[in-house]
């Protein structure tokens, strides 16, 4: 992992000197790979709302539901650092009414919101069941990642170098001319209106799967994690 993190670091200092396509004779080319992963991870979003004419009511019912569910989430394994919850959120709701051309008090709507990230994604379906169960009544979004995204990430930026010298060689090759040398590289696309050659059949070639521990009855499919890199090569 070591020569993967200095060679990415290199690969940065070159692409710092040259943002801009050469003068001279060259080819532009796009590497890319793919893989495709079970996510094993999952950072749930929800959030308790009240509505009371009673503003301390609204807010003890809250911070009681709100309790329930952070020692719920501590119930699933889920550490404290993993646990935010936020301040609440008190808005002062009224309606126009037409007959007296008055503002009428409704009441206070107290809100709080949580974010939980399980790490146990198979008690995915039975945390969400009993978040609901606990008085949970926003579910705002659920985000499903994998823990060594870094890692994933390095080890396809090495796989699109290796297919932006293959896509190089196959264009240079075409055109029965010879690479001189690499001019600049970047893992983000050159400021220039010139598309780079991409060669059309690796985004498939590099394509893997790796499986992860997922409860296949909640299976929310596979996340798909990719990395580019483009290089600009002198010809002769």
């Amino acid at each position: 992992m070591r020569v993967i993190s200095l060679l990415i670091a290199s690969l940065f200092c070159a692409s710092s000197i040259a943002s801009s396509l050469p003068d001279d004779p060259h080819l532009y080319v796009q590497g890319l790979a793919k893989i495709q992963v079970q996510p094993d991870r999952a950072t749930i979003r929800v959030a308790i709302s009240e509505k009371n004419k009673q503003l301390i009511t609204a807010k003890n019912n809250v911070d009681g539901v709100m309790a329930k569910a952070i020692k719920l989430a501590k119930r699933f394994d889920i550490k404290s650092d993993d646990i935010h919850a936020e301040q609440l959120n008190v808005y002062r709701q009224t309606r126009y009414n037409r007959n007296t051309n008055e503002e009428v008090f409704e009441g206070f709507k107290v809100t709080r919101s949580l974010t939980l990230t399980l790490k146990k994604i198979q008690s995915y379906p039975e945390l969400l069941q009993e978040l609901v169960d606990a008085g949970i009544t926003e579910f705002n979004n659920t985000e499903f990642s994998v823990s060594n995204h870094d890692e994933l990430t390095n080890k396809l930026k090495l796989k699109a170098i290796k297919d932006a010298k293959s896509a190089a060689k196959e264009l240079a090759a075409e055109f029965e001319v010879q690479i001189d040398k690499l001019y600049s590289v970047s893992f983000s696309p050159l400021s220039v209106p010139t598309v780079p050659y991409l060669r059309q059949a690796s985004a498939m070639t590099m394509m893997d799967s790796e499986s992860g521990n997922y409860k296949e009855a909640y299976n929310t499919g596979a996340i798909t994690i990719d990395a580019q890199v483009y290089a600009v090569y002198l010809i002769k």
